[in-house]
Parts: C-alpha cells; sequence; structure tokens
C-alpha cells in the first residue's frame, strides 16, 4: 500500500509539473503577438530642466568637431533662431601641411592625399598666415594628436606637422524651443559623444545676434 501511495504521489507530482511547464511555454508564446515589438518606438528622455528651458545650449566645439556639428544641426533646420556664441578659447594641437606656395600647388597637394586614403581634410583660404596650409584634424590631446601624426606619415605623408594653437570653442544657442525640437536635440547630442546640451540664459542667444 505505501508504494502505491508514493507511485501515485510522484505520478501527481510530475503531472503538477507538466502543466505548470506547458501553460508557461504558452503565455511566453503569446507574449511577441500581444507587445508588437516593431510598434514600439523609444524617446529619448527628456529632463525637466530642458522641457522648461527658455534657450538650449549645445557646446562646446573646436576644429573639425565644429564643422562636423554645423553640418548636422543644418540638417534640422531650426531657422534662423538658431546662434553661435564663442565660450573662451582652449588650447588644441593642430596637425596640418604647412602653407604651401600657391592655391594651384594646395589643389595638387590635395589630390595626393585623395590617392593616399585620406578623405577628412580642409583647405585654409584666408588672408592670414595659413593661407593654402591643409588641415587634416585638430584634437584636444596632444598624445591623441602624436599618434593620428604617426598615421599619417605611415600612409606617406611626410610633409604633415603638428602645431599647438589656441582655438576658440563654440556653442550653439536655440531660443524658444519646443518639444518636438528639444528631443531632435536630444537624438544629435548623442551622435557627438563629449558635447553638453542643457539650458541656457537666453542674455547669451541676444549676445551672439
Amino acid at each position: 500500500m505505501k508504494a502505491l501511495f508514493f507511485l501515485l504521489l510522484f505520478a501527481n507530482v510530475v503531472f503538477a509539473i507538466y502543466i505548470q511547464s506547458g501553460s508557461g511555454s504558452s503565455s511566453s508564446s503569446s507574449l511577441p503577438t500581444e507587445l508588437h515589438p516593431e510598434k514600439i518606438r523609444l524617446l529619448p528622455a527628456t529632463t525637466p530642466a530642458l522641457a522648461t528651458a527658455a534657450c538650449l545650449e549645445w557646446g562646446n566645439f573646436i576644429g573639425t568637431d565644429l564643422q562636423r556639428a554645423e553640418t548636422a544641426i543644418a540638417k534640422l533646420q531650426l531657422g534662423d533662431s538658431l546662434n553661435r556664441h564663442m565660450v573662451g578659447e582652449v588650447p588644441a594641437y593642430w596637425v596640418h601641411i604647412p602653407p604651401l606656395k600657391t592655391r594651384y600647388d594646395a589643389a595638387k597637394k590635395i589630390e595626393e592625399l585623395k590617392k593616399l586614403g585620406v578623405s577628412s581634410y580642409f583647405h585654409v583660404q584666408d588672408n592670414s598666415e595659413w593661407n593654402n596650409a591643409i588641415s587634416l584634424d585638430i584634437f584636444r590631446s596632444e598624445e591623441t594628436a602624436r599618434k593620428f601624426l604617426a598615421e599619417m606619415r605611415s600612409k606617406g605623408i611626410r610633409s604633415a606637422v603638428m602645431g599647438e594653437r589656441s582655438l576658440k570653442q563654440m556653442a550653439f544657442v536655440l531660443p524658444r524651443p519646443t518639444e518636438d525640437v528639444i528631443e531632435k536635440m536630444i537624438r544629435l547630442q548623442q551622435e557627438f559623444p563629449g558635447s553638453e546640451l542643457k539650458a541656457s540664459g537666453c542674455e547669451v542667444a541676444a549676445s551672439s545676434l
């Protein structure tokens, strides 16, 4: 009798486990159709400070980072209300090819850079002592600049040099941002690690006009 009792008890336990596992797999299999994950849209987190900001400030940029930021923010088509202002100067390390004699010489050097696989550069054309120099990149860290210079020289760009310069830091200021604009700026800020998006006083924007 005892053997029969334990046999029945064991059978009941096995049946209970089967029922539990079956109901679990059934609920889990129906989960995707109930949640419709393809319809889920993640929204950027908006802090209370940004949501109530009279003005947004996004910065701070120098050199090629500033050029990239200008190109990216222009695509948002925020209109004439967007302003830039200087937020001080910082030491930076400039990897470049020193000024060439003529614009034609600079153009020839740029063609050489393209053949060597260099796609990021800037031809300086102004009335300064740097006219017809070719900027390859600008860095905040001397160590990073030296590594980049070594990389350029390994590609055969022997004329590249590194120099220290004091560069202006720039920030963008946007008055009276709507909720949609704030979301766009949060997404844009995430594409530029190290940049900061914050609420600021609109007197900064007014002084930049």
